[in-house]
């Protein structure tokens, strides 16, 4: 056996002495090792910073799934169709309706700490809502010539309050699980495998909220025509939320609205990963771009020379830091909105939310006798109520009647027993009739 002896001028004739000729490496022998040591290393260190996988996961689903593909297939045809103007997808020939999607979250945790409180849940919904909606205050960091192209997409999103049998529920379900980095793993929906079974996919949003290997944060599988049996979003519990185990940079809920918009059909946008300022996303009003942009970029920044303002690196769909991203184009909105009314449009139809809003500021909101069998009546400080409406708990609107002053008397003989929520602007209470 021969020793590895390190080519150094000073020490060559007694690396010879040592072991001969034969073990005498080359100079050029051990350089050509170094580099390809060092691209290996620079490869790993490149996977380990790919921060969404969408498009790699969903074509190993696509190589398993030849439905699932040729619904992928139908998806870049209509998003070529978007691109090209076609007035057959064009979103102005039909109004899109205010949507609220249902939305279940499968903790699936392997330690306590992956077992992330609701709290935790809720801040993500809350930055969900606020982002979709245009509303997050720091919009206003968009440069001036990106910042008139910003869209509202009228979709929000609620955690499910019936499941698929018919039962309340808080739209989240905890499992653990002995896998390690499951959510890098093809199982994670699979419960034989240690996984959890997603809710109908086409009437829920399901997220699942489980390890991922490495450095990476996410991905959801793109909406084929034909809908995945993997449908969903796969976050790591470190970039979901704002408070809890989150870990900054990605700890201000941002990378889940980026994964959430390729649920709904949008790219990267750098489009493919050919490193090619041909490259497209299909959405006329974002720059053309070569790659991916990390951090925090300074405007302009370029990296196709045939752009005038540069990168839009402060979009959703980038790569930059939660704290820089910051809006949705007008027309990747309405790409969106065209692959909800196109390939998930059975979640116009979900029964995941009743329309029963939160049960909060029950304090606040007096609502009395509670239980009663006929009168209630309703304080609300000293501000005026103005419509207050009943439901049952199946969400129907059982009563709704407008109050100018303080207090309101409501008169609910025609009831049946029951739980009932009370619920106006400024809260939401339990009413029980008797």
């Amino acid at each position: 056996m021969y020793a590895w002896v390190l080519d150094n001028p000073l020490n060559r004739d007694v690396n010879k002495q040592i072991c001969g000729q034969k073990c005498y490496i080359h100079t050029s022998v051990m350089k050509r090792i170094l580099y390809i040591l060092m691209l290996v290393m620079t490869v790993q260190v490149l996977l380990a910073q790919e921060r969404c996988m969408t498009m790699r996961e969903s074509e190993v689903e696509m190589a398993n799934d030849t439905v699932y593909a040729r619904g992928v297939m139908k998806l870049q045809q209509l998003a070529e169709a978007f691109a090209a103007g076609d007035s057959a997808v064009d979103r102005n020939d039909w109004p899109f309706p205010t949507l609220t999607v249902p939305i279940v979250v499968h903790v699936l945790y392997r330690t306590e700490q992956q077992n992330i409180s609701m709290e935790q849940i809720h801040s993500q919904i809350e930055v969900l809502n606020r982002d979709f909606a245009g509303l997050n205050a720091d919009l206003n960091k968009v440069p001036e010539p990106f910042r008139r192209l910003a869209g509202v997409s009228n979709i929000q999103f609620q955690l499910a309050d019936r499941d698929p049998d018919g039962r309340f529920t808080n739209g989240v379900t905890r499992t653990k699980t002995a896998v390690e980095n499951i959510g890098s793993q093809s199982i994670y929906h699979r419960p034989e495998r240690g996984g959890v079974a997603p809710w109908p996919q086409p009437h829920y949003l399901n997220v699942w909220v489980c390890e991922l290997e490495g450095d990476a944060l996410g991905f959801a599988i793109l909406p084929g025509a034909q809908i995945s049996e993997r449908d969903g979003i796969v976050m790591s519990p470190t970039a979901f939320g704002t408070i809890g185990t989150t870990n900054p940079p990605y700890d201000q809920g941002r990378t889940f609205v980026h994964e959430v918009g390729h649920y709904f059909g949008l790219r990267h946008l750098w489009g493919s990963d050919d490193a090619s300022c041909n490259s497209t996303d299909y959405v006329s009003d974002t720059p053309v771009q070569l790659k991916e942009n990390f951090g925090c970029k300074n405007f302009p920044s370029f990296s196709c020379s045939n752009e005038e303002f540069g990168d839009m690196f402060m979009n959703y769909m980038d790569y930059g830091n939660d704290t820089c991203m910051l809006f949705f184009t007008q027309q990747q909105v309405a790409l969106m909105h065209l692959v909800l009314m196109k390939n998930r449009k059975t979640l116009f139809h979900s029964a995941g939310v009743t329309g029963t809003p939160t049960v909060s500021n029950e304090r606040q909101l007096h609502v009395y006798p509670n239980p009663s069998s006929s009168e209630v009546f309703i304080e609300f400080g000293s501000t005026a109520l103005g419509w207050v409406e009943v439901v049952d708990m199946k969400g129907i609107l059982v009563h709704r009647s407008y109050h100018e002053g303080q207090r309101a008397k409501l008169t609910l003989d025609e009831l049946a027993p029951g739980l009932y929520f009370v619920r106006t602007t400024f809260g939401v209470s339990r009413l029980s009739m008797l």
